[in-house]
C-alpha cells in the first residue's frame, strides 16, 4: 500500500510553522497586503526559523535539500499570508542558481539572503516575449573582462526592493533557448533603473520593471555556463511550480476554514446556512478538489526528492491547483455575502493575490504545453 503521511519531522515542522502562521502571520495579513512596502519583519522573523535556507549549504547558513519541506512551508506559511510565504520558494529558486555561481558570488549573497537581509530578483520575463521566455531580447555584448547588458525586464517580483538580480540575455545574433546565460546583477549601479507596476494584488512583492542601459558585468558575476542559462533556469522552476501550487493552495485553505466557520454561525429563517445544501455542497466540492491538487503537488516534489522526471507534473501542480485554490476562494466569498466583498476582510485580499500565480512562472497555457509534449513523447517511444 503506497503510503501519503509525512514523516514525522515533517509533522514537527508542519505544527510549529501552521502555529506561527496563524498567530504571528494572519492577524497582520491585510494591513501588509494593502501596502507596497516590503514586509521586511516578517521576512526576517522567517530567517529565524531557518526557512530562508532550505536546500542551500550549511556553511552559508542553510539547511538540507527537502522539496517537500520546501512544499509544506509555502502551504502551511500561506495560510497566514501568502505574499511572506513566497519568500522561502523565491530565495530557494535563486540560491539554487547562485550555487552555480563563483566562490566570490556565492560568498557575498547567500548568507544576506539566508539571514533575510537581501533580497534578489530573477528578471528573465520581458515586454515582447512573457510567458515565451526564450523569445527574450536583452542583449549581453562581451568586452574586455566581462558584458554590456542593454534591455527590459518587466514583472519581476521583488525588483522594487531586491539589491541585485539574476538577469538573463542573449549573445547577439543567437535565437531561441541558444546562447542565453544567466548574470548577476547590482542594481544600485549606473545603468540600471527600476520602475513600479502596480497591480491588483501581490503588493508588498516589489513588482516592477528593470532596465539596463550599458550595463557593465564583470566575469565573475556570471552563474553557471555561458549560453546554458535558459535550460537551467528551467530545471529549477520544476520544484518551484509545484511549491507555487501549495501556496496558493494554503491561503485557499484558510478561506475555505473561514467559509465553514461562518457557515455554522450565520443564521437565515432561525436556522444557520450550514443546514442548506446550496452551502455545503460547494463546500464539498472545493474540499475535494483542494485535496487532489494537493496530493498532486506533493507528489511532484516527492518525484524531484527521488531524483524522478517530474516536469510534467510541476507544470500540472502550477496551472490547476491555482486555478481551485482561486475558486475555492471565491466560493468562501459568496458564502459570507456582502462580507466576503468586504476590504476589511481578508478574502477579496487573498483572491486577489491568488489570481497573480495564474499567470506567474509560465501560464497555465504554457504548462499545457509541457504536459502534452510529455505525453505525445511517451507514447511515441512506446
Amino acid at each position: 500500500m503506497v503510503s501519503f503521511a509525512f514523516t514525522e519531522d515533517q509533522e514537527d515542522f508542519r505544527r510549529s510553522l501552521a502555529d506561527f502562521a496563524r498567530k504571528s502571520l494572519l492577524p497582520e495579513y491585510v494591513r501588509r497586503s494593502s501596502s507596497t512596502e516590503f514586509s521586511w519583519d516578517a521576512h526576517r522573523e522567517l530567517a529565524k526559523t531557518g526557512l530562508l535556507g532550505i536546500g542551500m549549504p550549511e556553511e552559508f547558513g542553510g539547511t538540507p535539500d527537502d522539496p517537500v519541506m520546501l512544499g509544506l512551508a509555502a502551504e502551511t506559511l500561506a495560510y497566514g499570508d501568502v505574499n511572506v510565504a513566497a519568500a522561502p520558494v523565491n530565495i530557494g529558486l535563486i540560491g539554487s542558481q547562485l550555487l552555480h555561481g563563483t566562490r566570490e558570488v556565492q560568498e557575498e549573497y547567500l548568507p544576506p539572503l539566508i539571514n533575510g537581509d537581501i533580497t534578489v530578483a530573477i528578471a528573465l520575463t520581458e515586454p515582447g516575449s512573457g510567458s515565451d521566455a526564450s523569445g527574450l531580447r536583452t542583449v549581453a555584448t562581451p568586452e574586455p573582462g566581462g558584458w554590456r547588458l542593454r534591455g527590459e525586464k518587466t514583472a519581476i517580483t521583488w525588483a522594487m526592493n531586491a539589491q541585485a538580480a539574476l538577469v538573463y540575455a542573449r549573445e547577439p545574433g543567437s535565437e531561441r533557448s541558444r546562447g542565453v546565460s544567466c548574470f548577476l546583477v547590482p542594481l544600485a549601479q549606473e545603468g540600471v533603473t527600476a520602475s513600479p507596476t502596480l497591480g491588483m494584488g501581490c503588493l508588498p512583492l516589489g513588482w516592477g520593471s528593470l532596465h539596463f542601459d550599458d550595463v557593465f558585468v564583470p566575469e565573475n558575476h556570471l552563474i553557471g555556463e555561458a549560453g546554458l542559462g535558459f535550460h537551467a533556469v528551467m530545471n529549477h522552476f520544476d520544484f518551484s511550480r509545484a511549491a507555487l501550487g501549495l501556496l496558493c493552495l494554503g491561503a485557499a485553505r484558510a478561506s475555505l476554514d473561514e467559509a465553514a466557520r461562518y457557515a455554522q454561525q450565520r443564521q437565515t429563517f432561525g436556522r444557520p446556512i450550514s443546514d442548506y445544501q446550496g452551502v455545503t455542497f460547494p463546500l464539498a466540492e472545493h474540499e475535494t478538489y483542494m485535496e487532489a491538487a494537493q496530493a498532486l503537488c506533493y507528489k511532484a516534489l516527492w518525484a524531484r526528492q527521488e531524483g524522478l522526471p517530474h516536469t510534467a507534473l510541476a507544470s500540472m501542480s502550477k496551472w490547476w491547483p491555482p486555478l481551485v485554490a482561486k475558486d475555492a476562494i471565491e466560493g468562501a466569498m459568496r458564502i459570507h455575502g456582502n462580507l466576503g466583498y468586504s476590504a476589511e476582510f481578508p478574502l477579496q485580499q487573498r483572491f486577489r493575490d491568488v489570481m497573480a500565480y495564474l499567470v506567474a512562472d509560465g501560464t497555465s497555457e504554457i504548462q499545457k504545453r509541457i504536459i502534452a509534449s510529455d505525453l505525445l513523447r511517451r507514447v511515441g517511444s512506446a
